[in-house]
């Protein structure tokens, strides 16, 4: 239950503290007072959306505070439990937002910084907010499932997130074999081309740096009589003697000499030594010189392999890297991806037959939900009758419609394949026959205005029954309801209030009369600025404002009269319908009225 709520500097409100009692409460005021501004605050404070817009001109900051008492909400309890943003002391919730001009927003609960998201998630178990226009949704087929399984209660909430979870998983599968698969024909043309390109580089067989060793082989082979000419003048220098002896031949007279020369000096013997081992030198040289001439044939077959070998290499580099270490690092890549295709595919048919199972799953959760709704629409339609005709529409038949849609590639219910989303495989729309004899048709296309806001206001008593939410503020419900209908409908909102705290804008005369506490919202202008005040109306404050919302401007006696007859009936009524208690259905009383003449309470300074 809201028990307060403070604003500051939120659009045209300077600052206003409210105290809020159980049962039912409205808020009036002339059009343009601010009403729906303290209804936006409220909604802000909830973790609606925030903007810079609702900050008050020449103000750096807005804020908003509104403080429940959720001690006999268990959800709301467990939800703060595992935020660890129990109030100790009293059980209570304080939610609080403060905006800024530049556009950012702080949320808080119970003074701990929270954000927008995880205050709805407290709030929904605590408010339930219909907004100014909201009865308009009535006008959109795809809300009214929401409101069907709303008024469903924990059975067909608990059945429906198991089949949005199921959903998400059957999608999720479906994305990874999206991912996995892509297009078929694209996926055998990669494979393809990565087998080629693995085959033809393990043909290859390439090694690292075989180039450089094939160029300089080419290179001998190239150059074959140019080697045999320069080795073979060489050959001969070493060992044809010419004018004089050959080389050999000289390297051995004169080891030989100096030989002779170191037995008459010793000192020679080192000098002696070297030229003994040039010797030797000289003649091993010979002996490799011979050998490599002998073995230095022409091989042309050799020569044509070792180019055909260097074009291959040559097409490999353009495929494939500048290098050998490159083409082999590009085998290594292309032979991953191949693997990674190739696991893919066996990931394919694990997660197909996976998926048919969770499809199978998703169809009996989504089976069971439609029957599940199929009950409980019966159930709605009985209650909302019931509900309408409380508010005046005695002859109208209301009835939901549920149809499915056959899908070959659905999930299986029965012996069908139905087209499911997250919601299931129904799909719901609200019809109505207002007249007798009419046939039940679209909401949609033939309910009023005033005939969309008492059946909105009947879904919302309904599913607030439903959903035990202790506290339902309605923004203008009574929209396009006038006379008879907006005695009706104050009237099932004050029984609404019977079972929870319910705060209600309206515009209506014989709807405010039938609250236990009333707001007056009004503006004036202090130093030259507009402001938005709220006071609380005792006894006498309320006739003037009734009498307003009756006559205008232009009161006089008879509409002060009629004002008072009003709140006298408004009150006879409460007490026959409450057990002959007048005041709210808590069992608290209601405030005491003010003796005549007297001052109401400003609860805004």
């Amino acid at each position: 239950m809201l028990r307060r709520l403070a604003i500051r500097n939120f659009a045209i409100i300077e600052r206003v503290e409210m105290d809020v009692e159980p049962g039912f409460t409205v808020l009036t005021g002339e059009t343009g007072a601010g009403k729906s501004i303290l209804i936006d605050a409220v909604e802000v404070a909830l973790g609606g959306r925030a903007s810079s817009e609702f900050v008050r001109s020449g103000s750096e900051q807005a804020a908003v505070e509104a403080t429940f008492d959720v001690s006999a909400i268990p959800a709301a309890s467990s939800c703060l439990e595992a935020m660890g943003a129990v109030n100790r002391a009293d059980r209570s919730l304080t939610l609080g937002r403060e905006l800024t001009a530049a556009g950012r927003s702080t949320g808080r609960i119970n003074g701990r910084v929270a954000s927008a998201g995880s205050i709805r998630e407290v709030t929904q178990h605590v408010v339930d907010l219909h907004g100014q226009h909201e009865h308009q949704s009535l006008l959109r087929p795809e809300r009214h499932l929401d409101f069907l399984d709303s008024f469903g209660g924990e059975p067909i909430q608990r059945r429906r997130e198991l089949v949005e979870a199921a959903h998400a998983h059957f999608r999720r599968i479906k994305a990874e074999m999206d991912a996995l698969a892509g297009d078929a024909g694209q996926r055998e043309r990669q494979l393809d081309l990565l087998r080629f390109q693995v085959e033809e580089i393990d043909r290859a067989a390439l090694r690292p740096g075989e180039e450089v060793a094939i160029e300089e082989e080419r290179r001998i082979l190239g150059s074959m009589e140019r080697l045999r000419s320069l080795l073979g003048g060489a050959y001969s220098a070493l060992t044809e003697p010419g004018e004089g002896p050959s080389l050999v031949e000289l390297a051995g007279q004169v080891a030989m000499a100096v030989g002779e020369a170191a037995r008459i000096d010793p000192g020679l013997e080192e000098l002696n030594r070297s030229l003994v081992d040039l010797g030797y030198q000289v003649q091993d040289s010979t002996r490799e010189l011979r050998q490599y001439l002998e073995g230095l044939q022409p091989d042309p077959a050799r020569l044509e392999e070792l180019e055909r070998r260097l074009d291959l290499l040559a097409t490999l580099k353009r495929k494939y890297g500048p290098t050998t270490e490159d083409i082999l690092t590009f085998r290594e890549r292309a032979s991953c991806e191949l693997d990674r295709i190739l696991a893919g595919e066996s990931t394919i048919r694990r997660l197909e037959a996976e998926r048919e199972q969770v499809c199978t799953e998703l169809g009996d959760l989504a089976g069971s939900l439609s029957s599940l709704r199929v009950a409980v629409a019966r159930d709605l339609e009985r209650h909302m009758e019931e509900q309408l005709r409380d508010l005046g529409m005695d002859a109208v038949i209301f009835r939901v419609s549920l149809e499915q849609e056959e899908d070959a590639l659905g999930v299986p219910v029965g012996d069908a394949r139905l087209a499911c989303t997250a919601r299931g495989v129904d799909r719901v729309e609200f019809l109505i026959s207002p007249n007798p004899g009419e046939p039940a048709r679209p909401l949609a296309r033939i309910a009023s205005g005033g005939e969309l806001s008492r059946i909105m206001l009947a879904l919302k008593a309904l599913v607030a029954e439903a959903d035990a939410v202790p506290t339902v503020i309605f923004d203008e419900i009574d929209v396009g309801v006038g006379g008879a209908a907006a005695l009706a409908v104050g009237r099932k909102l004050a029984l609404v209030a019977a079972g929870r705290q319910v705060l209600c804008v309206t515009h209506l005369a014989p709807i405010a009369c039938l609250a236990d506490t009333h707001f007056r919202i009004f503006k004036e202008v202090r130093e030259g600025r507009t402001v938005t005040l709220v006071e609380r109306l005792d006894h006498v404050g309320r006739v003037a404002e009734i009498a307003r919302m009756l006559a205008g401007t232009h009161q006089s006696s008879i509409t002060m009269r009629h004002a008072e007859e009003m709140l006298t009936g408004a009150a006879r009524w409460r007490a026959v319908t409450r057990g002959g208690r007048s005041g709210p259905a808590s069992g608290t009383p209601p405030p005491p009225d003010r003796s005549p003449g007297k001052q109401p309470d400003r609860v805004l300074s």
